[in-house]
């Protein structure tokens, strides 16, 4: 895991089993677009701690979220919410949104793929619910599609417009209980189908901060070539690519407003 560049610019990316290889390439261009520097992390290196040192981030990127808790319950997730709470950041994508709540409710009614639990790191206090559009499956894409999603209205300018980004199975974040909304900002929120839910949750943690994400803002028409895509998917991806590029921007503008400890 050694790396010469600075601090500042290093960012985990969880890679190990239930991430999926697609989602970990396009979050490590997504970081080097934005010029950090990826390094891909194992369950091992987050168990033995090394990385708490030389890193400001950590990404959790989408793939599925059970392999990460079956490898990372107790001293990994203690590890990496410790880490947050010092003033590193998490970005979870995706899955990582999942296993970055409090809660996940996952499927619920499918008796092949229902997940009702608890996960470890909390950083969201509600739930993770999903999939918000229905028709996703495990083994294929045929889930995938693009969605619309905006910025609430407490914050959002006259100017400002629905953004299309790419969505594959990803939640929404409910907060149980009103007090659950005091440490979480919602960034951005999904438009329909027939009402609005958060869709990009930002949440102090401590001295750091969490960001978790039902859609997918790290891929770009681009990445569409290395995994086989419907031909609206693509389409649509083609003439909305930049739209993803405002929604990074503000979960980058809320993750690095912290202060890492030296």
């Amino acid at each position: 895991m050694a790396d010469d560049s600075p601090k500042e610019r290093l960012v985990g990316v969880y890679s190990d089993d239930g991430a999926s290889p697609w989602c970990v390439d396009c979050t490590c261009k997504m970081l080097t677009r934005r010029s950090y520097t990826a390094v891909r992390l194992t369950a091992e290196d987050i168990l033995s701690g090394e990385w708490t040192r030389n890193l400001v981030g950590i990404v959790f990127p989408g793939g599925r979220d059970s392999p990460y808790h079956e490898k990372l319950q107790g001293a990994g997730n203690r590890l990496i919410r410790r880490f947050v709470e010092r003033g590193g950041w998490y970005l979870g994508l995706c899955a990582g949104g999942y296993y970055g709540s409090a809660r996940i409710k996952f499927c619920e009614g499918d008796p092949n793929m229902e997940i009702e639990t608890s996960r470890e790191l909390a950083f969201f206090p509600g739930s993770a619910v999903g999939p918000r559009y229905p028709g996703y499956k495990y083994v294929d894409n045929s889930g995938e599609r693009i969605v619309s999603v905006i910025r609430p209205v407490s914050c959002r300018s006259p100017r400002d417009k629905e953004k299309r980004v790419y969505f594959n199975g990803g939640c929404y974040f409910s907060p149980v209980q009103s007090e659950e909304l005091k440490c979480s900002t919602t960034l951005w929120e999904y438009v329909g189908p027939s009402d609005t839910a958060p869709a990009v949750v930002g949440c102090c943690v401590g001295r750091g901060r969490a960001v978790l994400s039902g859609v997918h803002p790290e891929v770009g028409y681009a990445d569409l070539d290395s995994s086989p895509h419907s031909d609206e998917v693509m389409s649509e991806m083609e003439l909305h690519d930049s739209d993803r590029l405002k929604v990074l921007d503000d979960v980058f503008v809320f993750l690095e407003n912290v202060t890492v400890d030296g």
